[in-house]
């Protein structure tokens, strides 16, 4: 009250007298306040009480006055009074003794606004930036301060200052040599100060807040600080703050709070974003038991990722390593290679929904070599160079489904990340070295391989020598596809109709529906095989099946992870309809990849094998057999098998118990599976699409 009547006095007494130039004005403001600070008696006494918010604000008015009235680029007089004789850093010192009460506040204010206010350049002066840094070492000082929103505008102000010119933050960072001059300056000896980026921490400590606006704040000044393209700075803020260390721990205090035990489809359901993580009061009805604590961690998590693909690629790059080995490896292994079962099972379910929201390159990097590890030579049987990588393999064998199934959808989830490692560790660098073909056998393929054959195509000879011409209003727009009329590409038909032809006649209810003819999946094998070929183009894979020397093995061993995938894949009529739907959908991706050995080697039925060798279509020819075996020992099997395809489709409502529906969801799946891959074949070998 009292501060509003005496500032209604003040402009009544500027309105009767006489107007002043505007040099004369500033500087009368700039006296009263000294003039306070000379002749005050009561150091209690609240600023709210006092001139001095007035007399500030009226500073800036004339300041900015000033600029509007000059010439662009030129520094008025008052301007100058202010740069002369050092305004700011006394300001400064009077706002760091917060005294009389609240002047912290109003020079945090008074520097927020002439910054953002004043559009030509201030901070390159020594006696401006200067006294900023000082403030800024002022901010965060005291956890839950009353100044706490004063503090991170300003520094977010600051921040934006610099985003707009990155030079200006060398200003900022307390080298050595910049330590050395500041005590010279001030007449204290040369010791030798540590490096440091007082902005960077001011943010940290603000980080914390337990005001959500203030911590939000924080994190968008560290997103801005660490987006700067100055190598100094990206090293500065690696080498001499806590930056890495304290996001990893707070993402690790986070993820401490989740329950041990969470439904799958729980965490599944989640869907969070950094800063709109707060539950709506219509959806705490809804909430289950970790709810809040697992958005809040996701949301983390997403800022982080945000925060890595705007980052320098320096910051980028330590942040990232830092979360795998403070988090990941600290914090997830342990609780991933425990011996509960409904815990574990949680673990790998939050470490698939993280893998999931990560998009960023080198937070992308870091999650899958924790997953598979860094190993790049190819497999032994028996072989354990990373025990998490196995362990996670030998758990899609688990007696529990709803182990196997999390753990599946994991590697398929690590299947869609745009990154070459994941197929390479997993599947091509058991491959490469072509180790599984019979050259024997197939001598006259094995020439034409070997005089060099420009596509994929050309290298899988038949004895078929029946040309097929591609259209030539078509280009291939893909790595594997032919020229047109190549004499030594086998017949596609034939492959395809290989793969249609696996189930028995008597085994097939497709008929039964509309769209019944593999061509229903000829559109989106055409659409993945396109965006795969994309994602894949910059890996500069072989055209043609090679045989790599660093990759021979004495013996031909596929891998663990495709062995426990034939192994998965063989006992289909035995698994339930979830678990057969998840293998499917992890080799379907693996057939689309537009790799030549792997191409051959999963989608080539008259590829010629090594004796005791595995492939993909000998897997289904056992499959093919053992149902050929027992369906005929099933009563009524084609009316259930009907009804049981009617049942997945949603034709037939009622939901039924059927007798031997797991083996008839099976046979089903396999049916359906067939037909994909043999539409999957189609267009990898012509690559074309009406």
């Amino acid at each position: 009250m009292f501060r509003k009547f005496t500032t209604i006095l003040h402009q009544a007494v500027e309105a009767l007298a006489p107007t002043l130039p505007l040099q004369e004005d500033f500087i009368f403001h700039w006296k009263a306040i000294t003039n306070y600070f000379l002749e005050k008696k009561d150091d209690r006494q609240a600023i709210e009480h006092t001139n001095l918010p007035s007399h500030m604000e009226q500073m800036l008015d004339i300041l900015v006055q000033e600029e509007t009235g000059s010439e662009s680029g030129s520094t008025g007089p008052c301007m100058e009074y202010l740069l002369q004789h050092k305004l700011l850093e006394t300001l400064c010192t009077l706002g760091r003794s917060d005294c009389p009460p609240g002047m912290k506040q109003e020079v945090l204010s008074f520097c927020s606004k002439l910054l953002s206010r004043i559009h030509q350049p201030l901070l390159p002066h020594v006696n401006v930036h200067r006294a900023i840094k000082r403030l800024i070492r002022v901010c965060g000082e005291t956890q839950a301060a009353p100044t706490e929103n004063e503090e991170i505008h300003f520094l977010c102000t600051v921040c934006a200052k610099l985003k707009d010119d990155p030079y200006l933050v060398n200003f900022f960072i307390e080298s050595s040599k910049n330590a050395i001059q500041e005590k010279s300056q001030a007449n204290s000896n040369n010791t030798q100060k540590k490096p440091g980026f007082s902005l960077v921490n001011s943010l940290l400590c603000l980080l914390h807040s337990a005001d959500s606006r203030v911590s939000v704040k924080a994190c968008e000044g560290l997103l801005l600080c660490a987006s700067l393209p100055e190598e100094s700075a990206a090293s500065c803020m690696v080498e001499h703050t806590s930056f890495c260390k304290d996001i990893t721990h707070h993402m690790c205090s986070l993820y401490s709070h989740l329950p041990k035990s969470m439904d799958p489809v729980d965490i599944e359901s989640v869907e969070a974003k950094w800063g709109l993580d707060r539950i709506a009061e219509c959806e705490d009805a809804l909430a289950f038991a970790g709810k809040r604590p697992l958005i809040s961690f996701l949301s983390w998590l997403d800022y982080c990722d945000q925060l890595i693909n705007v980052a320098h690629p320096d910051v980028a790059a330590a942040l990232s390593l830092q979360i795998r080995r403070g988090f990941l490896e600290a914090v997830v292994e342990p609780a991933l290679l425990q011996t509960s079962e409904p815990c574990a099972i949680t673990v790998t379910t939050h470490l698939n929904k993280c893998l999931r929201l990560v998009t960023s390159k080198p937070l992308s990097k870091e999650f899958i070599l924790f997953v598979v590890g860094e190993e790049r030579s190819p497999e032994k049987p028996g072989e354990n160079s990373y025990p998490l990588r196995q362990k996670l393999i030998d758990r899609c064998n688990h007696l529990s489904e709803e182990m196997s199934n999390a753990t599946l959808k994991l590697f398929d989830t690590l299947l869609q990340k745009p990154h070459e490692h994941v197929i390479h560790n997993l599947v091509l660098r058991n491959l490469l070295g072509r180790g599984y073909h019979a050259k024997s056998i197939a001598e006259h393929g094995e020439q034409i391989i070997q005089n060099g054959p420009s596509t994929q195509e050309e290298a899988l000879v038949t004895d078929d020598r029946e040309e097929i011409v591609t259209p030539a209003s078509t280009p291939p727009t893909s790595p594997l596809s032919s020229p047109p009329s190549s004499p030594t590409r086998p017949e596609v038909h034939r492959i395809v109709n290989s793969f249609l032809s696996l189930v028995p006649e008597e085994a097939k209810s497709s008929y039964e529906m509309a769209d019944s003819g593999y061509d229903t999946y000829l559109r989106d094998a055409h659409t993945q095989f396109v965006d795969v070929s994309s994602v894949c183009s910059p890996w500069e894979w072989p055209l043609s099946p090679v045989e790599d020397p660093a990759f021979h093995t004495e013996e031909f061993y596929e891998g663990a992870f495709l062995r426990m995938l034939f192994e998965k894949l063989g006992g289909m009529l035995n698994q339930s309809y979830d678990t057969n739907l998840q293998v499917t959908s992890i080799i379907a991706k693996l057939a689309l990849l537009p790799h030549a050995n792997l191409h051959e080697y999963l989608l080539y039925p008259e590829l010629p094998l090594k004796q005791g060798c595995t492939s993909l279509y000998t897997v289904f020819k056992k499959v093919s057999s053992d149902l050929e075996a027992r369906f005929q020992g099933v009563p009524d099997f084609n009316r259930k098998l009907v009804s049981v395809r009617k049942q997945l489709t949603g034709v037939l409502a009622e939901q039924r118990s059927i007798e031997d529906s797991s083996m008839l969801q099976g046979v089903i799946v396999l049916e359906e599976f067939c037909k994909e891959l043999a539409a999957i074949a189609f267009v990898k070998h012509h690559d074309i699409m009406l």
